[in-house]
C-alpha cells in the first residue's frame, strides 16, 4: 500500500503540474489577444483623434479670419455711416469740408468693397471647414466604435480561451483523482486478499496441528 500511495501521490502531482501549465499557457494567450487588440484600438483612436484635431484647427483658423474680416467690415460701415451723418450736418456752403468728407466716404466704400469680397470668401472657407469638421467628427465616432468592437471581441476570445483552459484543468485534476483513487482501491483490495489468504493459511495450520 505504501507503493500505491506513492504512485497515487505522483499521479496527483503530475496532474497538478499539467493543470498549472494549461492555465498558464491560456493566461499568456489571453493576455496576448487583449494586448494586440489594445494596440490596434490605440492606433485607430490615435489616428482619428489626429484627424479631428487637424480639422478642428482648420475650422478655428477659418473662423478667426472670418471674424476678423467681419469686424473690419463692421468698422468701415460704422465709419462710413458716422461720416455720412457729419456730411449731412455740414453747412452746404462749406465746400472744403464737404469735399473732404465725401472723399473719406468714397475711401470707406472702396475699402468696404475689397473687405466685403474677402469676407465673402472667408465665410465660404469657414463653411467648408465646418462641414469637413462635422464629417471628421462623424468618422471619428465610427472609428471609436470600431476600436471598441475590437476590444470587446478580443475580450470574448480571451474569455473563451480561459474558460476552455479551466475546463481542461478541472478534467485533468478529476481524472487524476479518479486514477489515484483506483490505484489506492486496487492496492487495498490486493492487501485485503493477501490478508484473507494469510488468515486461511493460519486456519489450515491450526487444523493440521489439531490432528
Amino acid at each position: 500500500t505504501s507503493s500505491a500511495a506513492s504512485e497515487a501521490k505522483q499521479v496527483i502531482s503530475s496532474a497538478s503540474s499539467e493543470s498549472r501549465d494549461v492555465l498558464s499557457a491560456a493566461q499568456s494567450e489571453a493576455s496576448a489577444i487583449n494586448s494586440e487588440a489594445a494596440s490596434k484600438a490605440r492606433d485607430i483612436n490615435s489616428e482619428a483623434a489626429s484627424k479631428l484635431e487637424a480639422a478642428t484647427g482648420e475650422f478655428k483658423s477659418a473662423e478667426g479670419v472670418r471674424n476678423e474680416l467681419a469686424r473690419k467690415v463692421s468698422g468701415l460701415e460704422s465709419n462710413k455711416a458716422s461720416t455720412k451723418t457729419e456730411l449731412d450736418k455740414t453747412f452746404f456752403l462749406n465746400f472744403r469740408k464737404k469735399g473732404e468728407l465725401k472723399g473719406k466716404i468714397k475711401g470707406f466704400e472702396k475699402e468696404l468693397k475689397v473687405q466685403s469680397k474677402s469676407l465673402e470668401k472667408a465665410e465660404k472657407t469657414s463653411e467648408q471647414a465646418n462641414k469637413q469638421l462635422q464629417k471628421v467628427e462623424e468618422q471619428a465616432g465610427k472609428e471609436r466604435q470600431k476600436a471598441d468592437k475590437i476590444l470587446n471581441d478580443a475580450q470574448s476570445a480571451s474569455d473563451k480561451v480561459t474558460s476552455a483552459a479551466e475546463k481542461k484543468s478541472s478534467s485533468i485534476l478529476d481524472g487524476a483523482e479518479k486514477k489515484a483513487a483506483g490505484i489506492t482501491k486496487a492496492a487495498e483490495g490486493k492487501a485485503n486478499g493477501l490478508l484473507k489468504q494469510a488468515d486461511q493459511a493460519d486456519k489450515q495450520a491450526e487444523k493440521l496441528r489439531g490432528k
